[in-house]
């Protein structure tokens, strides 16, 4: 009790019906594991997220817990999480693994919520990444996902560098084009935006599939519109920079009037010119306004005329 009191920071908080005088982050570290607590129970209760879920594979199907997997090697990370490649000791296959460390910032864990929401509800699409279950484990969110081969960055890098040098055709731009944009009217109907639309989010396999992946930012339509706007600054569309400078959110931020799944379109479309001719159309900027006006004022980007000599002509 001396010193709690001797404490020159402190915060009255009652236990018990007893006032006490609690240093400061001692008061705060009660508030903190309170809420995580609170948090907790509710993405278990509102996902329904267990140490243990059942999902099938082949048609046969499997139960078992975070702990039954073992990491073979890291695929990628990001803010929102790290993925590897697991393999299930019991039966040997594969998953790709996406890990996220559970938050308790209102906002991400709004957005945690809704990538299980978005992947439960693609499971019928075959143009986006087969989504097996989600687990609770250790204060961390276990995403089962269908493992595939590559993103398309990786696939482009190699096809375009020296040791290979063998750049990616127009028809398997067309397929591409074909795989992405079906899975982006897939989740148009269930009015679902995907928001960070880039090479790096599309994935292929050797059977030749592509497929979307990664709704860690994805954004409910409501009548078509989405409000909040976030994704990768280099793919974004004119619209969504024109947003954010109007509401002074300045570049990642924004709200009012909103955006539609254009904007997809546009990054898809960025993404088809990176991988059309082995690098992104707009190279660098010096600075998030160089970028604003390069994007709100500059033309659209096109293919230099010696990358398109011989992929696009009249039929």
């Amino acid at each position: 009790p001396n010193l709690l009191q001797a404490s020159p920071a402190k915060s009255a908080r009652r236990f018990g019906g007893v006032k006490l005088a609690l240093p400061l982050n001692f008061a705060e570290a009660i508030e903190a594991a309170t809420r995580a607590a609170k948090l907790t129970d509710t993405i278990s209760q509102s996902q329904s997220l267990a140490d243990v879920a059942a999902f099938s594979v082949d048609g046969v199907t499997m139960t078992a817990r975070a702990t039954d997997f073992d990491s073979l090697d890291e695929l990628g990370s990001g803010r929102f999480g790290v993925v590897d490649r697991v393999i299930h000791r019991d039966s040997g296959c594969l998953f790709a693994r996406k890990r996220i460390r559970l938050s308790f910032d209102q906002q991400e864990h709004e957005l945690q919520q809704r990538e299980i929401s978005v992947l439960k509800r693609t499971v019928e699409c075959p143009f986006v990444v087969y989504f097996y279950g989600a687990m609770f484990h250790d204060g961390d969110i276990h995403i089962l996902m269908e493992l595939m081969d590559a993103s398309l960055r990786q696939f482009y890098l190699a096809a375009y560098s020296s040791a290979v040098n063998m750049p990616i055709t127009n028809p398997v731009l067309q397929y591409i084009a074909y795989s992405v944009l079906k899975a982006l009217s897939y989740i148009r109907s269930i009015e679902v935006m995907h928001r960070d639309i880039k090479p790096s989010n599309m994935l292929i396999n050797r059977s030749g599939q592509v497929k979307l992946c990664d709704f860690g930012v994805a954004g409910i339509l409501k009548n078509s519109i989405a409000k909040s706007n976030v994704g990768c600054q280099l793919y974004v569309a004119p619209e969504r920079v024109s947003i954010s400078m109007a509401t002074g959110g300045g570049l990642g931020a924004g709200d009012e009037p909103g955006f539609t799944t254009a904007s997809d379109v546009w990054s898809l479309g960025i993404s088809l010119l990176e991988l059309a001719s082995g690098a992104h159309p707009y190279g660098s900027w010096k600075n998030p306004f160089h970028q604003v006006q390069h994007l709100t004022e500059g033309p659209p980007p096109s293919l230099s005329a010696e990358a398109a000599a011989g992929r696009f002509h009249r039929s």
